[in-house]
């Protein structure tokens, strides 16, 4: 069978499997996500659409990106031997910059888990570009001999000229000299990973597959402009003969993603702008009649195979939040939640229109009995002319509300068990964490984080890991020189040619937000006997080195929620933790100068201890001397006020003696005037 009926076989054959697996499911899953009408909507009656699928996709997917971008290390790579620690470190380096910086990883993430969340699978497509980059410069003055040496380059096309002669004089006579005004332009090839999200609809995979790694073909279906074709390097008489399509666009799936018509209808009028439907196929395939099958990349379209080269590698990577064993295809959380929305929706859509009744309540009214003018004019305070009681009578409405909403809220709490995305895992409702313990607290946290970190995990440990060794891959072996990046505030220099792209891979999952108090706690746990050590036992100690010691810290600052550990601590290189461990030994001096340098230190020793003994006894006979001066000025105060005080009362008693001597002289003068009758 030759490659062209193979192909056929194998795409209509994937295209059937997808069609009949997936296309009902995940149309059905937009369209929830959307709020599109379900199509038995009745005029004049509730319309709305509830979005329990948007809240579980859009609620399960910030935690998710967060649980991978919150460090500059997505993924790890580890040494198989001693020899290797080197080269992972630097690939772990380098294949993170290329994902984060080089191809904004954060956006691809969030694309590549929100298709897979609700599409039932997310797929990346990672492969080396190739691009031509062109530049424009400008020399001026230049001589024969340097035009010519710029000339040389094959990648260099001269656009502008001016040339400027003169006559110099020189040893053999007048000679003319040329000088040159250049505009130039350079092209050159500069090759990069790129990483691009695949819709899901664009790709194809054979029903025999499991993994993408084990089937016999997978396809990449997407529309192609013939420009596009032809600057890829296919023949263009070939492709000028290709029939357009555009059945791609109006897959169910792309049409109910594009559901307000954005998506163009018309064919350009411009040729090479036309669209053609390519299948960049990856088979596995006997075509040399060897008896074993080998992998090849082929490019198809139109009954026409553009190219057929031997292929190393599948550049799709994968992801299936709830997966099914031994299915390609498992389940979304949209699959979890698409029948909760048809219900939340019908008995809202039945409790609206109870309300809308019951505050705009139908009347009954006796034919001949009402001026139906009046009756049908609904105006406040207005009057219904009637020509007998009881001809207007209000029909009656049984609320539902009260025997619906407990539905409502049980819904709900099936949907977070099915989901994993609750209310508190969110901190939406903090009334729910009033009166509960700390541990019980703690326990609603990881049982709600238990499906999203069950998802996480399946997430790295399939198509993050799969894309990660896959960038390894492509830079070992297309990236032909060194390359200098900015990393941690240096440049640092990446030679993928020195690695080995066998390393095994460590993701770094794991850190939600429970998480990552526990594993602040463990860290601060492991600095403390890290710091024991070093503080007991020096930097030469068998069990913790300043390497180790720092890496610790940066797990702390990385636990914190910093990405760049570099921003608060220096990074040790191997070579300086080995010095730190092992400080140069200082010479062994003579026994005789060894034993000088000890009586020298001796003597120094016995002449501070005798000035010191000095000091001391001199600071003594002061402090003898000054307490002496002391005792005398108090005793000779004391002396002072004792004298002061007996002169004072000596002073008063000749005041008092004095006082009473005057005043028996007075009493004397007057017993000497007084008269005695006779």
């Amino acid at each position: 069978m030759n490659l062209k009926a193979i192909l056929d076989a194998e795409i209509n054959d994937a295209l059937g499997y997808v069609d009949t697996e997936t296309i009902d499911q995940r149309t059905e899953a937009l369209q929830a996500y959307l709020r599109q009408p379900y199509g038995n909507e009745v005029e004049g009656k509730s319309q709305i659409v509830t979005g329990e699928v948007a809240e579980a996709v859009d609620g399960a997917l910030p935690p998710l990106v967060r649980i991978f971008s919150s460090s500059d290390e997505v993924v790890r790579f580890e040494p198989r031997g001693p020899q290797d620690e080197r080269g992972a470190k630097q690939a772990t380096d380098y294949c993170n910059w290329v994902f984060q910086k080089e191809n904004q990883g954060v956006l691809i993430m969030h694309d590549w888990f929100k298709d897979a969340l609700l599409q039932k699978v997310g797929v990346v497509k990672a492969y080396w570009d190739e691009s031509e980059d062109l530049t424009t410069e400008r020399y001026q003055n230049l001589s024969d001999d340097e035009l010519a040496l710029l000339l040389s380059d094959d990648s260099i096309e001269i656009t502008e000229q001016e040339t400027f002669s003169q006559e110099v004089a020189t040893p053999m006579g007048v000679v003319v000299v040329n000088s040159y005004n250049v505009k130039i332009q350079k092209r050159q090839k500069v090759g990069r990973v790129r990483i691009e999200n695949v819709p899901p609809e664009e790709f194809l995979i054979s029903k025999r597959g499991k993994t993408i790694q084990d089937t016999p073909f997978v396809a990449h279906r997407r529309l192609m402009t013939r420009s596009d074709l032809v600057a890829m390097g296919f023949d263009k008489s070939i492709v000028d003969t290709l029939p357009t399509s555009d059945a791609l666009t109006f897959t169910e799936e792309r049409l109910a993603r594009f559901s307000n018509g954005e998506q163009p209808t018309d064919p350009s009028l411009d040729f090479s702008m036309q669209t053609v439907e390519v299948f960049e196929c990856y088979i596995k395939a006997d075509t040399d009649d060897k008896g074993i099958a080998s992998l090849k990349q082929v490019f198809y379209a139109g009954n026409e195979i553009l190219s057929e080269e031997e292929a190393d590698y599948v550049p799709f990577h994968s992801l299936c939040p709830i997966p099914i064993p031994h299915k390609f295809f498992g389940n979304s959380l949209a699959d979890r939640t698409v029948d909760l929305q048809l219900i939340k929706t019908t008995l809202t859509r039945q409790i609206l229109d109870n309300l809308y009744l019951t505050n705009n309540a139908r009347v009954t009214a006796v034919d001949g009995q009402v001026n139906l003018d009046d009756l049908l004019t609904s105006t406040a305070g207005g009057v219904i002319r009637v020509k007998s009681q009881g001809a207007v009578n209000q029909l009656n409405v049984q609320p539902v509300a009260n025997q619906a909403f407990p539905m409502l809220s049980y819904l709900d709490q099936v949907q977070q068990k099915r989901t994993g995305v609750t209310d508190a895992s969110q901190g939406l409702d903090p009334s729910i964490l009033q009166n509960v313990t700390a541990a019980a607290v703690a326990s609603m946290q990881q049982a709600s984080a238990g499906k999203i970190e069950m998802i996480a995990r399946i997430f790295a440990e399939t198509g993050v890991k799969s894309l990660f060794q896959g960038i390894l891959h492509l830079l070992c072996k297309y990236q032909d020189k060194p390359r200098i990046v900015r990393m941690r505030g240096q440049y640092v220099q990446f030679d993928p040619r020195e690695w080995s792209n066998q390393y095994d891979v460590d993701i770094n999952v794991g850190l939600g937000a429970g998480n990552r108090q526990e594993q602040m706690a463990m860290l601060n746990m492991v600095l403390a006997k890290q710091e024991q050590v070093l503080q007991t036992m020096g930097p030469a100690n068998p069990l913790v080195s300043m390497g180790q010691y720092r890496n610790t810290l940066g797990r702390m600052v990385e636990a914190a929620g910093f990405k760049d550990s570099a921003e608060f601590y220096r990074t040790i290189t191997p070579e300086q933790d080995q010095a730190l461990a092992n400080p140069p030994q200082q010479p062994q001096m003579p026994p005789e100068v060894q034993a000088y340098m000890a009586k020298t230190q001796a003597d120094i020793q016995a002449q501070q201890a005798k000035a010191q003994a000095d000091i001391q006894l001199a600071q003594q006979k002061a402090a003898a001397e000054i307490q002496l001066m002391r005792e005398k000025e108090a005793a000779r105060l004391q002396f002072e006020r004792e004298k002061a005080a007996a002169e004072l009362q000596l002073k008063q008693e000749e005041f008092l003696a004095e006082a009473q001597m005057k005043a028996m002289k007075v009493g004397a003068g007057i017993t000497s005037n007084v008269e005695i009758p006779g």
